[in-house]
């Protein structure tokens, strides 16, 4: 005599599992079948939230300043553009002590020059030569007084760059993983 199998609903344990799911290949009984469709249609409103929630996003235009690669750069930005402020400001520092050092020097060499020239003038002792002389003293005092000959401003192209430089790059691997997924 051949037994039938029973078939009991994976849910409940009772013996009326006459609906399988295709799905999961369960057997549940009618109320429990009901009951798990009901928990699929929960999942499937939470995949379609997660979507709505990602069409949004992908929607919006593109120059969200908020995103994270983009505070990025600006972070970068105001680092190097700190570094050269800071560079500059002692460059300009320096100058500026290089120049009151040169006036200075410049100060002592024209009271020399005056001296001279007042002693001449007071003792009637020059002549062309002396007067040329003085004039291109002068020049030269003038011309050094606006120009620093013996100061340069120059970059250090031996020195590394300070500032790193950064790209952006677009993995490849990542670029793989995409085009698989749309298989």
């Amino acid at each position: 005599m051949a037994t039938a199998s029973i078939v009991r609903c994976t849910k409940c344990a009772k013996n009326a599992g006459t609906v399988a799911c295709e799905g999961c290949s369960a057997k549940f009984c009618p109320r429990c079948f009901n009951n798990h469709r009901q928990h699929l249609s929960k999942e499937l409103d939470n995949i379609v939230y997660e979507h709505d929630i990602l069409k949004q996003e992908l929607e919006k235009p593109s120059e969200d300043e908020t995103h994270p690669l983009l505070r990025q750069i600006d972070n970068w930005r105001k680092e190097s553009i700190d570094k050269i402020n800071q560079l500059a400001d002692r460059c300009h520092t320096d100058v500026v002590k290089l120049i009151g050092d040169n006036k200075n020097q410049l100060a002592d060499a024209f009271r020399k020059l005056t001296n001279t020239i007042r002693d001449g003038r007071s003792e009637e002792d020059y002549d062309e030569r002396h007067l040329n002389m003085w004039i291109t003293q002068l020049k030269e005092l003038k011309d050094n007084l606006i120009k620093l000959s013996n100061v340069h401003v120059e970059v250090d192209k031996q020195q590394p760059s300070w500032i790193q430089k950064i790209i952006v790059r677009k993995d490849s691997h990542q670029q793989k993983e995409v085009k698989d997924s749309k298989l």
